[in-house]
């Protein structure tokens, strides 16, 4: 019986007695799959996908825990994930560095929903749709230098910087009215740092206590206070609120749901939002277009029919078929979010395996985008997979590019329309060019998927 087809009960159940624990992956010595998962996680995580199944045990080195893979993961953590799986332990330390407890994305139950509330109009499509202008503007202002004259031979381009650069403007311009600037590049090496070292690990602490990580961590602490105060001070009343606007009108009531540290906190959001996760994701996108001529050529043709009138608008976007497919493939060969980590909170069965209270668990939501049953030849780079009459992605937990369950990613809306725009934009006004035919992008886990920085370009700007 297919994976997406097995009933919830041969799935999982809060009955464990007498339930063996997963089977334990083979590793080196010491090592344990440690290198392995080092060069390729989402790789290895479908590896073991086909030979045990949709739950299997790993260690690396010091570190062990259980993963939990396929759609009926995905389905079981959409369906009662919140009843066996928190991700609050992974948080905390990160929320330590922005000065508070807890986050969003660490909390749980009635208080994780009505924080959702509060930020979801704000982390909405609309902060973008009404804004197109404004928005391609802001690319047009970035690239400046890309469109000077004096520039008559291609420019060596480092890719995933003028993304980082692009995007955190974009979401400072659509969520907080306020302009990052040269806090950009303080915004990125915090993050980078902070993530590496308090959730995924993969550097070390003392990372924390390097004066260069310090003055990252205040000056980015310095904008949030700079933005919340300019909204307080503001006489100035938007016709459509931003998250910001939306985060003090809170503060203003008499019992708000955030203190005035996770206030701060809370409006550093946009210009974390996607630093790693959009940023990354338009640079996959580049790469994946320059790897596929034929598909270039649809894309450029559609977007310079979009912009023929002038400024596009959103139902003009969302009629880019080869533009919205290319997004949505890059989504899946290249999810820059690929898995999620949580602990088990009570004991349960998976699958006839138990896991036990406490076992770090992986949920490898992405491993069904590489699985033939659902995605035929999924390492072939395929736009048409998510339209009519084939719609891949709808199959029932097939497709999550944004993660799944409670925590599902409360912008993905904004991030697709921005994706789309972004890279319509970029590709209407220049031409990009790999530095070499042959070059093969190199994706590492810094902490979420990304090309990296040693991905370059060469661009000029197109002639009519």
């Amino acid at each position: 019986m297919p994976d997406n087809l097995m009933p919830d009960k041969l799935v999982w159940s809060r009955e464990v007695a007498n339930v063996p624990l997963p089977p334990l992956v083979k590793g080196l010595p010491i090592l344990g799959s440690g290198l392995e998962l080092a060069s390729d996680q989402i790789g290895f995580f479908v590896k073991q996908y086909h030979e045990f199944g949709a739950i299997f045990r790993v260690q690396a080195l010091d570190r062990k825990f259980t993963v939990i893979a396929g759609t009926e993961a995905n389905q079981f953590v959409n369906q009662v994930g919140t009843e066996f799986l928190s991700g609050r332990d992974f948080w905390q330390e990160f929320a330590k560095e922005l000065g508070v407890k807890d986050l969003l994305v660490s909390l749980d139950g009635d208080r994780h929903q009505q924080q959702r509330r509060l930020l979801q109009s704000g982390y909405s499509r609309n902060a973008i749709v009404h804004k197109f202008l404004e928005t391609i503007q802001l690319i047009s202002d970035l690239t400046t230098d890309l469109r000077s004259p004096d520039l008559r031979s291609p420019f060596r381009l480092q890719v995933l910087p003028l993304f980082q650069k692009i995007v955190c403007e974009q979401l400072g311009m659509l969520l907080a009215d306020c302009s990052p600037s040269d806090y950009c590049d303080d915004l990125v090496k915090f993050l980078n740092i902070a993530l590496t070292v308090t959730v995924t690990q993969q550097s070390p602490a003392f990372l924390l206590w390097k004066p260069s990580y310090k003055r990252s961590r205040q000056r980015v602490l310095e904008l949030a206070r700079t933005v919340i105060a300019k909204h307080r001070h503001s006489q100035v009343k938007h016709e459509k609120p931003n998250l910001i606007d939306d985060l003090i009108a809170d503060s203003q009531k008499v019992h708000p749901q955030l203190s005035e540290a996770e206030l701060i906190a809370a409006a550093i959001g946009p210009y974390l939002a996607g630093i790693d996760t959009v940023a990354n994701t338009c640079a996959f996108m580049l790469y994946a277009l320059l790897k596929a001529p034929e598909v270039m050529a649809k894309v450029q043709q559609e977007v310079d029919l979009l912009f023929v009138n002038g400024i596009p608008n959103a139902e003009g976007l969302r009629e880019m078929r080869a533009l919205h497919g290319t997004a949505m493939e890059t989504l899946r060969m290249y999810p820059v979010a690929f898995a999620l980590q949580r602990y088990a909170i009570a004991d349960f069965a998976f699958k006839g395996c138990r896991v036990n209270a406490g076992t770090h668990v992986i949920v490898a939501t992405t491993v069904p985008h590489f699985l033939p049953q659902f995605f035929p030849n999924p390492d072939c780079f395929d736009i048409d997979r998510f339209h009519p009459p084939r719609n891949e992605h709808k199959q029932n937990g097939a497709f999550a590019p944004y993660g799944v369950g409670a925590h599902l990613c409360l912008g993905s809306g904004l991030a697709e329309v921005q994706i789309m725009l972004t890279m319509a934009t970029l590709l209407h006004q220049f031409e990009f060019a790999l530095e070499s035919p042959n070059y093969k992008v190199q994706p590492v886990s810094n902490p979420v998927l990304s090309t990296g920085t040693k991905f370059y370009v060469h661009v000029q700007k197109r002639k009519f």
